[in-house]
């Protein structure tokens, strides 16, 4: 999995600043809703923020989605909208103060996953805040791109994402910034292939 960095770009500073001058701080959540994504606990660590001017917005569809809006009804701080197609999504992410990365804690994620919205919110320049143990996290938590959660607790997703909202503007462009960099180092659609390519024909050669 990868970006396609000409489709996934960062917002300039000018937007980024209109972002933080709305009314609320946009935690975005886009993809499947599915049992795997648990999203009952992002939904549990809403209401723990249902005072603080900050909204979750789940884009997307999926086995439990009706299920976590019956679940969700009531609370003023999360909308639910339908999904986009792939082409759509970057304009849908643009305003995302952070993206969301939803995951349960399944034995077999310890052993590597690649989950594609990590990386285009690595290409768009927006910090992240996910609950995925080993790799991911690390990466995350080392390149200082944003914040890792406890999965299955939503009251440790919640002080992740209360860390993230009382970062300063710049504090939070510069988590961007560095995303964009890993996205253009490793995980661009163009790298990935080009390293696939070299390695056929290395493989190609020594046969």
């Amino acid at each position: 999995n990868g970006p396609d960095l000409n489709k996934f770009k960062p917002a300039s500073k000018k937007d980024h600043f209109e972002i933080d001058k709305k009314e609320f701080f946009k935690c975005v959540y886009a993809g499947a809703h599915g049992a795997a994504n648990d999203l009952e606990n992002v939904i549990e660590a809403a209401k723990l923020l249902v005072e603080r001017p900050i909204k979750f917005i789940f884009i997307g569809d999926g086995p439990e989605k009706q299920m976590l809006i019956a679940k969700a009804r009531g609370i003023g701080n999360i909308e639910f909208l339908p999904a986009v197609s792939k082409e759509l999504i970057p304009s849908k992410l643009a305003s995302a103060d952070v993206i969301l990365v939803s995951l349960k804690d399944i034995n077999l994620f310890k052993y590597g996953i690649s989950p594609n919205k990590l990386y285009d919110a690595y290409a768009l320049s927006i910090p992240v805040i996910c609950t995925i143990k080993g790799s991911i996290k690390n990466e995350i938590e080392i390149n200082r791109i944003g914040y890792a959660a406890i999965p299955g607790k939503p009251d440790e997703l919640a002080k992740a994402i209360i860390k993230i909202y009382e970062l300063p503007i710049n504090e939070r462009i510069k988590m961007g910034k560095r995303a964009r960099a890993i996205a253009e180092k490793i995980y661009s659609r163009e790298k990935v292939s080009q390293d696939y390519i070299n390695l056929i024909n290395g493989i190609l050669i020594n046969d």
